[in-house]
């Protein structure tokens, strides 16, 4: 473990792992080591030390601060001047078993967003600006503190998702939002998922503003304390100034929908809900792994009855269907079944957050990557890290 401070001694070590032709693994916080394939490396670069709030101005919307700062800094830095990231953050500590959020780095690293993504955007999308030294151990940087302060390249939305395989980044620039004066949510009973996809689709088409919609079969709405009588429960979330959520919600909730059962959640109980869903707390994980699946709202039905007629599954969406959290005890063929149900279905994309069987590790998390696709990221992988020194291998195998 090379402990490093800046990107002057992160580029130090890199230019000693070129010349020495090491692999070097990076981490900050540590807590999302279990995402990825677990590659082994010479050393690791720690730079949990890069930390600490540079410059926030909550007048102006925008936050400077180092990659290894924590999450829970950084939050409780937004809160206390009434803003948040907009991308909201997930918090997988439990899933993982990692004891902590991590860093500001390290969910960029990975991209994580949460409910609000389906309305506000993912996490690239408020990336700024940022400084780096890639795997050549070059330093470069990116953007600014405005949203136009881009020429050339947006290396932001690149860099994001990438898990530290092109680059060592510091001194982000992220954009804030206000944070809504006030949040409820509307639960809606359906009869299917394909009932409940559809009741979200025209909820959308209609002006009263939801910004997140999550779909919980019995057992999650169960695990969520929710008592419905329904199969399946639509999870919409309104939020804003008090008064327009309250005209907004007695709106919603007169119109035909088709849903038999119309329930209301305050504030306080809206928020814990969508926390559970956020933070992936709905599933048994016991004995099981659990896969995040992307794909079009409209396909996720018959991708889910397709598997669930083969394999013990539990499930629920968020991003109106877009985004389904799978817990499954299948194996490899199970692993095989799903991306070819996704293929089929127009395509998409399936990653296996963590199993929780030992010894388990046939199966790439990553979904494979097409010839073409796979041209293109060893490419990109060749122009920032031709030596391959950078989490080698932590997301497709030879990369």
């Amino acid at each position: 473990m090379i402990r490093v401070t800046s990107l002057d001694e992160a580029a130090e070590v890199i230019a000693a792992a070129m010349a020495d032709k090491k692999k070097l693994g990076v981490t900050a916080g540590n807590s999302k080591a279990a995402l990825g394939r677990q590659s082994v490396y010479d050393d690791v670069i720690d730079a949990s030390a890069m930390c600490g709030i540079i410059d926030y101005q909550p007048e102006e919307l925008v936050l400077t601060l180092r990659a290894g700062t924590l999450m829970t800094e950084v939050e409780d830095v937004v809160a206390s001047a009434g803003q948040m990231l907009p991308f909201e953050v997930p918090d997988l500590s439990a899933l993982l078993g990692s004891g902590s959020t991590g860093t500001i780095g390290g969910v960029l690293s990975t991209n994580l967003s949460g409910s609000r993504r389906l309305t506000a955007g993912a996490a690239r999308d408020y990336l700024l600006g940022f400084q780096a030294v890639s795997g050549r151990g070059e330093f470069f940087k990116s953007g600014g503190k405005v949203m136009k302060n881009v020429t050339g390249y947006d290396l932001s939305k690149l860099i994001c998702g990438s898990y530290g395989t092109l680059a060592i980044v510091d001194n982000v620039t992220i954009k804030t939002l206000p944070r809504p004066e006030t949040a409820i949510s509307l639960l809606f009973g359906c009869n299917s998922m394909a009932a409940a996809v559809s009741l979200i689709a025209s909820i959308f088409a209609t002006a009263h503003e939801p910004n997140a919609a999550a779909i919980l079969p019995a057992p999650a709405a169960h695990a969520a304390t929710i008592e419905m009588d329904a199969a399946f429960v639509v999870v919409i979330r309104l939020e804003g100034i008090e008064v327009s959520v309250n005209d907004r919600a007695a709106h919603l909730a007169a119109v035909d929908l088709g849903s038999d059962e119309v329930h209301r959640l305050e504030a306080a109980a809206s928020a814990l809900l969508w926390q559970q869903i956020r933070d992936v707390t709905l599933l048994p994980t016991q004995e099981r792994a659990i896969w995040r699946i992307s794909v079009a709202p409209a396909q996720s039905p018959a991708i889910l009855d397709q598997i669930g007629a083969r394999f013990d599954i539990d499930y629920f969406a968020d991003w109106a269907g877009g985004l389904v959290w799978l817990s499954a005890s299948g194996d490899a063929s199970f692993a095989t079944a799903l991306r070819d149900a996704i293929e089929s279905y127009g395509g998409g994309y399936a990653q296996r957050i963590i199993d929780r069987r030992s010894g388990f590790d046939d199966v790439p998390p990553f979904h494979p990557l097409s010839p073409t696709h796979l041209a293109l990221h060893q490419r990109v992988k060749a122009a920032f890290d031709p030596l391959a020194v950078l989490n080698y291998g932590r997301m497709h195998a030879g990369l």
